[in-house]
């Protein structure tokens, strides 16, 4: 009798690579049954409608992390949660600037704040130990662990372990590795933050559907990216993130962040 769980549960941060996982990567995979990030909804009957296979179920969570899991494990509990993480100074800086790509018009500290902890961002959410202590108590599955900066150093390398993991084979000419576009520079994302000053350009939550707001977020999403092309053009005059706010944050989660990497490297 195999031992290995059937059901693995991907709780995707953001910025950790997840998207590329869940597009072109986990679909391609071969004897596993993936469930669509845009299908989580029917996790249940996906579920109930394969008992007989090995199923992979993938969503992004950050700040509901701990809210979501919840609710999957008292369906799921014997599930096999797969958390990937990314050191905190990074992962919070490139979560701040997908922030101002949205329309967010605060300063960095007003998304994350190392002194009073008033930021959008909370010092709890960059806290992976308690996140995985959490994910240890809601699933009788030891959690995996797996890192973001792997990932990049060897892209093949990061993948082999998830075949390793899952038990599953894929055909490689069919995954496309190409990285996606490059990140936006400093210059076209500040340019875009001084006109969210003056105008309402935040990314809203999907709603039901209704024909004025879906008009309305594709003009604010055409005005957005508008505003993202002529900030290449703008002269940049100081930084988005300043690099002492970030070593701060890497020395307040380093302790972590070391022991974390020591524990769970080259560990599937």
């Amino acid at each position: 009798m195999n031992s290995e769980p059937r059901i693995y549960f991907h709780v995707g941060l953001g910025k950790t690579g997840s998207t590329f996982l869940q597009d072109r990567f986990f679909p391609r995979l071969i004897n596993i049954d993936y469930l669509p990030r845009n299908r989580f909804h029917r996790v249940q009957l996906f579920i109930a409608n394969h008992p007989s296979s090995t199923i992979l179920v993938s969503r992004e969570f950050d700040q509901q992390l701990e809210v979501e899991a919840r609710k999957f494990a008292e369906s799921f509990p014997e599930a096999r949660p797969i958390i990937v993480l990314r050191r905190p100074d990074s992962y919070i800086a490139s979560q701040y600037r997908r922030a101002v790509k949205n329309g967010f018009r605060g300063n960095f500290k007003d998304f994350f704040d190392l002194d009073q902890d008033k930021g959008h961002f909370k010092q709890s959410d960059l806290k992976y130990d308690g996140q995985i202590t959490t994910l240890s108590q809601l699933f009788l599955q030891p959690v995996t662990v797996l890192f973001y900066e792997d990932m990049k150093a060897d892209l093949n390398g990061y993948l082999e372990t998830w075949l390793r993991l899952l038990s599953a084979r894929i055909d490689w000419p069919k995954v496309n590795l190409k990285t996606k576009h490059s990140s936006y520079t400093d210059r076209q994302l500040l340019f875009l933050q001084r006109i969210a000053a003056f105008i309402d350009l935040r990314k809203r939550p999907r709603q039901a559907f209704n024909p004025i707001s879906f008009l309305t977020r594709i003009m604010r999403a055409s005005l957005r990216y508008s505003l993202l092309f002529l900030g290449k053009f703008i002269r940049p005059n100081q930084q988005l993130i300043s690099s002492k706010d970030l070593q701060r944050v890497e020395e307040a989660y380093r302790p972590m962040w070391t022991a974390l990497r020591n524990q769970y490297d080259n560990k599937a």
